[in-house]
């Protein structure tokens, strides 16, 4: 009886760390489309991701054909702030929220660079 408690509560935890590599998986894709979307952008343009959390306290993220942008600091590689924003969330559902949240970006940044309305 005891031991079917342990085999569920196993069966859990690999079920999260599959759905954790599923979550980098993600993570990893949109990273590169920002990166090449981000590549279409001349040194003035940028795009505000606005409602990104990537540590405290909450600033303003500018993607530019650089990378990722705050003031006053220095420049962000993409890849290295989605995983860090990624990582900021706590746990396994508020990590699908992010990448919902940068999925929606990446959507309006792509109509944006279509349109060139920066």
């Amino acid at each position: 009886m005891i031991s079917d408690f342990f085999n569920s509560i196993d069966k859990l935890n690999l079920k999260i760390d599959e759905i954790e590599k599923e979550i980098e998986i993600q993570a990893e894709k949109i990273s590169e489309e920002f990166k090449k979307k981000s590549t279409k952008l001349k040194e003035n343009e940028n795009y505000f991701l606005t409602g990104i959390q990537y540590g405290v306290p909450l600033k303003s993220y500018l993607i530019t054909s650089k990378g990722i942008e705050v003031l006053g600091e220095e420049v962000i590689d993409i890849n290295v702030f989605i995983k860090e924003v990624i990582n900021f969330a706590d746990n396994p559902k508020r990590k699908i929220e992010v990448l919902k949240e940068l999925a929606t970006h990446l959507q309006k940044f792509h109509e944006v660079i279509a349109n060139k309305k920066i």
